[in-house]
């Protein structure tokens, strides 16, 4: 792959954009891989967990491997883990593609090795095993989105004005390497690819990229395996995926500008098509905020919230609709201040009922309406 790779970048090494960075924005950056460099230094030689929260994704699937890119400088020995299986089809191929090594938890997992932990592209460092890690170091956190408390990790960065976490780490990149990655490291080309499709995803295929997005790509452009990206990128859609947005199609409500759906019943390798059937449903004349959810594995209800409009904020319209579990002391959602967003509600003893009809119609009933006091409609003009 090296060699593609090589000829590559040597064809598109003339396209390249100039980057043109202020002297102090060059120094603020020198001054932040300069901190996250000091403290890298001081656990040389350790193993460090890199945890992704939630279900992988682009973002921090590259965001994490780019930690451990730049751990393993310092001979840190890093392990990528999560506690929810990839399932969205362009992330399974980003995985097999690039072959990005995962480790998914369970109770067999021994911590103990382990020093510290690090977060990427979330702010969420409660997990199902916070208590394990309650002795160990939190090296970092690195994440771009809305600030949302005090974090106490060794080394902090939390970008509001990128649009990725990997654009992020692409510039720490920058501050090890100013000349470039190298196209003929297989290690190299894979990073720079996983890098480059992480922002790509989260920008909605660059629309909604920031400075830093296109800086970074600038920077990494002579990396990237262009096959790959071209191949992870072009994924159809899993039947799954397809039955699941019918479905949302078929049990569609419209009030206003807003529509709000489901899908039923999911398992959670299938759990992506919530959002893809979002996604797909904002495309529709007039719309401009989709709520869609589904009940995944029987156990608790999954959703998500896509939205155009210019006074909708995902992250406030979830947290006002659905609140906070006070048990765990975490909002049931959230999300960004822009398009997009999720929340997940755990149905406890209601997850034990026989009769799935009876436990779907209630779960529809109780969001259907949470979603219409956000909205500020008391009932629906179902269409």
């Amino acid at each position: 792959m090296a060699s593609r790779v090589e000829a590559i970048a040597q064809k598109e090494q003339s396209l390249r954009v100039v980057e043109r960075v202020s002297p102090g924005e060059q120094e603020a950056t020198s001054e932040k891989w300069k901190e996250f460099h000091e403290v890298l230094a001081r656990h040389g030689g350790e193993r460090i967990l890199v945890v992704l929260i939630g279900y992988p994704d682009p973002d921090s699937i590259a965001s994490g491997l780019a930690h451990r890119f730049l751990a393993q400088q310092f001979d840190i020995d890093t392990t990528l883990l999560c506690f929810h299986e990839v399932s969205h089809q362009e992330n399974h191929a980003l995985v097999k593609q690039l072959g990005i090594d995962l480790q998914l938890y369970d109770d067999r997992f021994d911590l103990r090795p382990f020093s510290a932990s690090a977060f990427v592209d979330t702010q969420k460092i409660h997990n199902p095993i916070s208590d394990k890690l309650a002795g160990k170091a939190l090296l970092s956190l690195v994440d771009h989105h809305k600030r949302a408390g005090n974090v106490p990790a060794e080394f902090l960065d939390i970008r509001e004005d990128s649009a990725s976490t990997s654009a992020i780490y692409t510039e720490y990149l920058r501050g090890r390497f100013p000349n470039g990655l190298n196209p003929k490291k297989v290690d190299q080309v894979q990073l720079a690819t996983a890098l480059m499709h992480g922002m790509r995803s989260d920008t909605m295929a660059w629309l909604e990229a920031s400075r830093m997005e296109f800086e970074a790509a600038s920077y990494l452009w002579p990396c990237i395996d262009q096959p790959s990206l071209k191949k992870i990128s072009a994924q159809s859609l899993k039947p799954a995926v397809m039955d699941m947005v019918q479905k949302a199609l078929e049990n569609k409500e419209v009030v206003d500008n807003f529509i709000f759906t489901d899908v039923g019943f999911v398992r959670s390798e299938h759990r992506d098509g919530i959002p893809q059937a979002a996604e797909f449903l904002l495309r529709r004349e007039g719309t401009d905020t989709v709520l869609v959810f589904g009940i995944v594995d029987g156990k608790r209800i999954d959703g998500s919230i896509r939205t155009r409009s210019d006074t909708v904020n995902p992250d406030t319209f979830l947290k006002k609709a659905f609140g906070r579990d006070e048990e765990r002391q975490t909002y049931y959602g959230g999300g960004n201040i822009k398009d997009k967003g999720g929340f997940q509600i755990p149905l406890g003893l209601l997850a034990q009922s026989s009769d799935r009809e009876i436990l779907y119609q209630m779960a529809r009933e109780v969001v259907r309406q949470k979603f219409l006091e956000a909205i500020g409609c008391k009932e629906s003009a179902a269409k």
